[in-house]
């Protein structure tokens, strides 16, 4: 076989290989990188002073974590049409009729119920908007209208 072809027939692998591993995300994958993207600012939920995960998939529990603070967000509970993006100030508005987050001090065993709450905007305004827009129209369809 000479090496044209032989690069070609490289070239075709490669290509394929590609195109089947950008295809081959699950679907929990796009939930939890949507989640950590609204959380974190990036799909790995990790920043060195913050760590966000999934708790429950079926009830769309989301813990997050910094050092001496932790919430824990009931997404099936925010009130889609209330989340507003404030780029300005760089928070995540949302609030839900009932309980939405709980929030504990290291510490302290009070734990503060909240049915409005906010995050800190860290990613991108508009890929934010798109993945809570995922999150509440396949995953986590709110129980409060």
């Amino acid at each position: 076989m000479g090496a044209w072809r032989m690069r070609r027939l490289s070239l075709a692998i490669l290509m394929s290989a590609t195109a089947w591993v950008g295809t081959a995300i699950p679907e929990d994958d796009k939930f939890r990188q949507a989640v950590n993207y609204v959380f974190s600012g990036n799909i790995e939920g990790r920043t060195p002073q913050l760590l966000s995960s999934i708790v429950d998939e079926d009830k769309c529990v989301i813990s997050l974590e910094t050092p001496g603070n932790s919430w824990v967000y009931y997404l099936k509970e925010i009130k889609p049409d209330s989340v507003v993006i404030d780029e300005h100030d760089r928070k995540i508005w949302f609030e839900g009729e009932n309980t939405i987050v709980e929030h504990t001090f290291e510490g302290l065993p009070k734990i503060d119920k909240d049915n409005r709450n906010s995050v800190a905007l860290r990613g991108d305004a508009a890929r934010t908007k798109d993945a809570l827009k995922l999150i509440f129209t396949k995953y986590c369809l709110p129980t409060s209208r």
